[in-house]
């Protein structure tokens, strides 16, 4: 999306193109569209295009509402769907666990984790590398398919879209289990 024959901002086209770290744009209180000053639309079209806010600050203000305006069309496209079972990201197949099948190590992982703080997290507590088990380790006993690692590569690689489908699922049978 061009916005002046200077700068391009590469605005995101579907929910597809977002990844985790723009859940903060979604989830923080001042980006309240209804609420937002200038100076929070530029904050919040940073957290999710491709331009920095020295960028963005050059654009004409009708320019940067229409940008807005498109992303928030995104978000509102978004409908709940069951994650995918199996999912490529960045060349690797990963497998969507069962809570109910999975060891205790799981839960315990999933109990002590903050996911407003650390989102990422949760995807890779959710999805492991196709084949295995959680918390498969070595002779040694360290964890063979490290969580740090597949939430490094959620972060960077997993559509948003996806991501939330999986927030839904965990809340849905975080409820069943209780």
């Amino acid at each position: 999306m061009t916005t002046s024959k200077f700068i391009e901002i590469k605005a995101p086209a579907s929910l597809t193109d977002l990844r985790i770290h723009n859940l903060k744009a979604l989830t923080n209180n001042n980006y309240k569209i209804d609420k937002m000053k200038v100076e929070n639309i530029i904050e919040f079209l940073s957290l999710v295009t491709s331009a920095t806010k020295n960028e963005l600050r050059k654009i004409n203000l009708d320019d940067l509402k229409d940008i807005l305006q498109h992303i928030v069309s995104i978000f509102s496209e978004y409908k709940v769907k069951h994650p995918e079972k199996r999912i490529l990201i960045e060349g690797k197949e990963f497998e969507l666990i069962d809570p109910k099948k999975v060891g205790t190590g799981w839960h315990i992982d999933i109990e002590n984790s903050d996911f407003e703080k650390d989102p990422g997290r949760l995807a890779s507590l959710m999805y492991i590398e196709k084949g295995t088990n959680y918390g498969d380790s070595d002779d040694n006993g360290n964890m063979i398919y490290s969580n740090q690692e597949r939430q490094k590569i959620f972060e960077r690689s997993m559509p948003l879209n996806c991501y939330l489908d999986i927030v839904s699922f965990f809340l849905r049978k975080s409820l069943e289990l209780i």
